[in-house]
């Protein structure tokens, strides 16, 4: 299948694990060395240099996401994969720039602040999985004292940033009280939240015929997928015809299950999906996959007068108030600024 993408090409090659010869076997034998991940200048801000590694480790989430939305990558691969990079270059860029401006403040962030936010984005971006965190950091070749410091250097932004533009008239109780029912969803604990959907699962590996190659796995997967949206067969018959997991004869429907009990970028997925929304076939290490989501239930949101919710909330209220003065004052930094880009 000659129009299969490099990195589909590349999941078949390493799943694809059966004997070839003496000299194959050898060689999967021999301990793999270990690439060595070069750490470029990404980008400079008046020669304060941004990594490559500090970019990688931010678009890693965004990258597993998408290979596994789509895994012939293409022209929509790429249009996505682009703008994530843009995004996160553009953010450490908006980063350097205020730090460039206020590096002489003194400001000091403790180390609990930091601990909190590192806590806070394992719980968000890795289903509260550390070791995920870790395993990121590691990929992009990145220390975790170099992703501590970044992040402390975001909360210096962040901080910066309040005490120059969000300490005006404090926001009204009406307010508070407006933006807490608009955003109260953002502050529960989100690994609570659970899902029910409807999926069939097709190995790389066909345990029951051997000669079939991830390859042909796939195409089967594709087949599944145009059959149902053409209506030639049901969601539930081409779960017990074709799906090789445990809630295939039960039609594929599965119960709802909380987020954190989730692969970290499945959960991602069908969580960002609409209720009925037909998806795949995504691409992991196992296999592939095809889901449609029946339902949603999020965990409860903690009340306004929670610890620490209420000055979240008059944080949000204010940063929104002046958000527009923030960004006009971030466009006169980089009009001065010396910004040169090497990605």
């Amino acid at each position: 299948m000659k129009y299969l993408s490099r990195s589909v090409a590349l999941l078949f090659a390493v799943l694809c694990l059966c004997p070839c010869s003496v000299d194959a076997q050898e060689r999967r034998s021999a301990k793999p060395k270990k690439p060595r991940i070069v750490n470029r200048v990404a980008a400079t801000v008046n020669g304060r240099p941004i990594t490559s590694s500090e970019v990688r480790a931010r678009l890693a989430p965004y990258v597993r996401e998408l290979s596994m939305l789509y895994p012939r990558q293409g022209p929509r691969f790429n249009a996505e994969l682009l703008k994530a990079k843009k995004d996160v270059l553009n953010e450490l860029i908006e980063r350097e720039l205020v730090l460039c401006e206020f590096e002489s403040s003194g400001l000091m962030i403790p180390d609990a602040a930091v601990n909190e936010e590192i806590s806070r984005r394992i719980l968000l971006q890795f289903n509260g999985n550390r070791d995920a965190l870790l395993d990121n950091l590691r990929q992009s070749g990145m220390s975790y004292a170099e992703f501590r410091d970044s992040v402390r250097r975001e909360i210096t932004v962040s901080a910066m940033r309040s005490t120059r533009y969000e300490r005006d008239i404090p926001p009204t109780p009406d307010e508070i009280q407006a933006e807490y029912q608009s955003t109260k969803a953002d502050y529960r604990d989100m690994s609570n939240d659970s899902i029910s959907y409807d999926k069939i699962f097709i190995p790389a590996m066909n345990p029951d015929d051997p000669n079939a190659s991830p390859e042909m796995q796939y195409a089967q997967a594709e087949q599944v997928v145009k059959a149902i949206k053409s209506g030639e067969i049901s969601f539930a018959e081409a779960a017990r015809q074709y799906s090789k997991d445990m809630h295939a004869q039960d039609g594929g429907k599965w119960p709802y299950i909380k987020r954190k009990d989730l692969a970290v970028e499945f959960a991602n997925i069908v969580f960002s999906l609409p209720n009925g929304k037909l998806t795949g076939p995504l691409v992991d290490r196992m296999g592939f996959t095809i889901v449609r989501v029946n339902g949603k239930r999020q965990a409860p949101a903690p009340a306004l007068n929670a610890p620490g919710i209420k000055e979240l909330v008059e944080e949000s209220v204010r940063r929104k108030n002046n958000e527009r003065r923030y960004r006009a004052w971030v466009e006169r930094l980089r009009e001065k600024a010396i910004i040169r880009t090497y990605i």
